[in-house]
């Protein structure tokens, strides 16, 4: 019975991470800003994935960065590839006593909504 339980687990973590909220073609990272959330108003964009916290592997590990540069250069490529125009509301956190002093920073991929349709 736990062996079943277990393949269960196993399976679904698997499903999981291969779930992605991704859509529309890539961006070049250079294409990509950052806002910060007194930049834009809610109804402006929608958030098209939740960097480095929504995917299934983030509850075991997580990139980590020298420096909060490096990890926002990274964020732009992974808003890119997921097709977002801008990235919202960056946290970046110094790993001090637990990642060797390297950054943990995440952030909102964001696409800006079309106000011709409004």
């Amino acid at each position: 019975m736990s062996f079943r339980l277990l393949a269960t687990v196993i399976a679904c973590v698997a499903v999981s991470a291969c779930a992605t909220s991704r859509s529309g073609p890539a961006v070049p990272a250079s294409e990509v800003q950052v806002y910060n959330s007194t930049q834009l108003i809610p109804t402006q964009y929608d958030v098209v994935d939740r960097i480095w916290i929504d995917t299934g592997r983030s509850a075991f590990t997580y990139p980590s960065f020298a420096n909060p540069d490096d990890a926002v250069q990274a964020m732009r490529e992974e808003a890119g590839k997921a097709g977002a125009a801008g990235i919202l509301n960056v946290m970046c956190m110094n790993g001090d006593g637990w990642s060797n002093g390297r950054q943990l920073c995440y952030g909102d991929a964001i696409k800006f909504v079309s106000t011709s349709s409004k």
